[in-house]
């Protein structure tokens, strides 16, 4: 029973030293959301004749910590800037317009989040009364950075945005692109960390020695018996 116990605990030390603090959770972690404060319209989509573009000019919004940082919602002024030049495609009920490239950015006298990405795809319902932006690694590229917020090297990110009360209601253009209208909006931000390949050893060989220590404690009870 001694025997068993020591190797159990020397495996379970030996995983958790092998994977560092911040690459524990294998999950995606939902670090940061916002909502718009107010019910202004403040984000604006364009027309430019030559693709589309996407426009929030320092306006007031919540910006709520759930991890990496003081949990808390925190007022904030959100500025974002895109563009993209793909036409809109028809998938099913819903549109699609991908290749969107540009930045969200969070701050109030501190830089609380900026996200710099490419790749995101901007996809609209039947009815043309809501959107979403959604963009996630490691197809499309996302970077994060913060000096509010402790994050780690995340391996894969991801974001969605949602955009409602689409103001006129989202339609395809005579040129391809999508039409002007102005929204509501709101999302969250997400990470996941992963162990690094010798942690994975590590942490196998950990439960390797579980497994053996567990075998022979049934193999001495059944000559004991």
């Amino acid at each position: 029973m001694n025997a068993f116990r020591n190797l159990a605990a020397v495996a379970a030390i030996t995983w958790l030293a092998a994977v560092p603090a911040q690459a524990v959770d294998l999950h995606s972690v939902t670090f940061a959301q916002f909502t718009q404060q107010g019910t202004d319209k403040i984000a604006q989509y364009a027309n430019t004749g030559i693709g589309n573009t996407l426009q929030i000019a320092e306006s007031p919004a919540f910006f709520t910590v759930n991890a990496y940082g003081v949990p808390g919602s925190y007022p904030s002024v959100m500025e974002m800037q895109a563009a993209s030049s793909a036409l809109i495609t028809s998938v099913g009920p819903q549109f699609e317009q991908a290749g969107w490239a540009g930045f969200i950015k969070f701050g109030d006298g501190a830089n609380f989040l900026t996200a710099n990405f490419a790749n995101a795809t901007f996809s609209f319902d039947a009815n043309g009364g809501s959107a979403s932006l959604i963009s996630t690694d490691p197809a499309d590229t996302i970077l994060y950075s913060s000096n509010f917020l402790n994050l780690p090297g995340f391996d894969f990110r991801n974001f969605a945005l949602a955009f409602t009360g689409l103001t006129p209601p989202f339609t395809v253009a005579a040129n391809g692109f999508g039409s002007d209208f102005n929204a509501n909006v709101a999302g969250s931000f997400a990470g996941s960390a992963v162990p690094e390949p010798s942690g994975w050893l590590m942490m196998l060989a950990g439960f390797g020695c579980i497994g053996l220590a567990t075998r022979r404690r049934t193999t001495v009870q059944a000559i004991a018996a």
